[in-house]
């Protein structure tokens, strides 16, 4: 489920992950919505009927395109979403897009698809992989696991390839998000060793930089302004795409510019000016990975293998400043815009394996052992009991699906519910609204008295969703999570 494109794929008889084109006869299906008859269209459809529309009715479903879902869907914008009157929410977007996967993986395969494995980005939060778990539950589908997108991708390298035991850095960078992600691979399973994202940075980003460059290029050529309605700005991006994507294989482009009853242009435009626009945001990207490899205890000659990931990494100043820093070239060996797709099939396949038959051995290439991308804590008083300050529960790194140390606490009331615990992300002490994920409520058994010593564990699960458990005595019992 990407920023601006979303794949499937399936293991087949064959023991090989595949993607099964859509509808349209493509591997990738763009991420867009638009509400139309009372329902969404998805993807290419969608894309052209806004291009084949004309005047005033191409500005109209152009501002009802929803793009880029993926970046607000635990943060809907202010004053919610709208296409075509329809009002919505990055949720059920999201949802429309995965069901369009699944209606068309369904119709390639010959029978219903419903058990899935859905990415996310490694930086992803808790409130984040619980938005995308409703959008699959609201598509019909039934997540057996969310897994990192960086994660995912390693999984397609060890299978396409003979893997020596080593370091490994996966370098992530697609339409919408990044992450950095180093992993340890063995011979049968992958362990993740750190991880660091940033939210939003990827080729919408570059593509936004290089329209800004080309609207100032045109003003300079024709000493007029590029307008700012919508079609013409549509028009604008579309061009810088175009003209991204062919930077990546050549070194100057020419991008012709005709907005309706204004002067006509044509831009030279070379990979260096390119560069010269991207050139913070390289500046960020590096700073992301060294913090990932911070994390890791590992320096860049302690990496044996850098691995690309994502479309936005084909960009030839992404892989000069990581050969550069790493002192080898990064390695793209398999199809950077589908390893993700790929490599949630086979975790897909392998936990069916596992489920069905104990103890079976997973195919070649193994697992991926995920380790937790981010770090939780709740609300607690601080020793002097002055202020309330964030409790670490779980760190950042920590492995997966393992409780954290118990933190013992007093029962001082009489109510059947034990009083509620905020729970915050991130590393700091201090409490911040923005990382505020919801509350814990606990059941407490009958006639538990007041004074009663009791202990609260966490933990994330294998898709990085928050558990909690108090335990009186020997009995433990389940918390729940009231996500905001």
């Amino acid at each position: 489920l990407g920023t601006t494109f979303s794949a499937v794929a399936v293991v087949d008889e064959n023991g090989q992950a595949r993607a099964i084109p859509n509808a349209e006869g493509m591997l990738t299906t763009p991420s867009v919505a638009l509400w139309h008859d009372n329902a969404f269209l998805v993807g290419q459809p969608a894309l052209d009927m806004v291009y084949q529309a004309r005047g005033s009715r191409r500005e109209q479903l152009d501002a009802a395109l929803i793009r880029a879902v993926k970046r607000m869907i635990s943060e809907p914008p202010s004053g919610g979403l709208s296409s075509n009157g329809h009002l919505t929410t990055p949720v059920e977007v999201s949802a429309a897009i995965l069901a369009k996967l699944a209606r068309d993986a369904s119709a390639r395969l010959g029978f219903s698809v419903r058990d899935t494995v859905i990415t996310v980005p490694a930086h992803f939060g808790d409130r984040e992989r619980n938005a995308t778990r409703k959008a699959a539950e609201m598509a019909g589908l039934q997540v057996q696991q969310i897994m990192n997108e960086p994660s995912a991708a390693a999984l397609t390298y060890t299978h396409h390839q003979s893997v020596k035991p080593g370091t490994a850095l996966v370098f992530d960078l697609g339409g919408g998000t990044f992450d950095a992600t180093v992993l340890q691979i063995e011979e049968r399973e992958s362990r993740v060793l750190a991880t660091q994202g940033i939210e939003e940075m990827g080729g919408i980003n570059f593509t936004n930089a290089l329209a800004a460059f080309l609207r100032r290029s045109y003003q300079q050529q024709t000493g007029t302004p590029y307008p700012d309605d919508l079609s013409a700005t549509d028009t604008l991006i579309v061009e810088a795409e175009r003209a991204k994507c062919s930077l990546s294989e050549q070194e100057e482009v020419i991008v012709s510019l005709a907005p309706a009853s204004q002067p006509a242009a044509r831009l030279r435009v070379t990979r260096k000016q390119f560069e010269d626009e991207i050139d913070f945001y390289l500046f960020d990207l590096q700073v992301a990975v060294e913090q990932a490899l911070d994390r890791a205890h590992k320096t860049p000659d302690q990496i044996d293998r850098v691995l690309l990931c994502g479309g936005s990494s084909r960009i030839p100043a992404v892989q000069r400043m990581l050969a550069d820093l790493f002192a080898r070239p990064p390695e793209r060996t398999i199809d950077l815009d589908l390893s993700v797709a790929l490599g949630a099939a086979y975790q897909a396949w392998n936990r069916a394996q596992l489920h069905q038959y104990p103890g079976l051995q997973v195919m070649p290439g193994g697992l991926v052992i995920d380790s937790a991308s981010y770090a939780v804590g709740i609300a607690a008083l601080a020793p002097r009991g002055d202020r309330l300050v964030k409790l670490i529960m779980l760190h950042q790194g920590e492995a997966l699906d393992t409780w954290s140390p118990p933190f013992q606490v007093r029962i001082m009331g009489t109510t059947a519910d034990f009083p509620p615990i905020a729970v915050y992300k991130g590393e700091g002490e201090d409490l911040d609204s923005s990382d505020y994920l919801g509350d814990i409520t606990l059941a407490l058994p009958p006639g538990t008295q007041p004074g009663t010593r009791a202990s609260v564990r966490m933990l994330q699960d294998q898709s990085g969703l928050i558990q909690v458990q108090l335990t009186i005595g020997d009995k433990a019992l389940p918390g729940t999570l009231h996500r905001v």
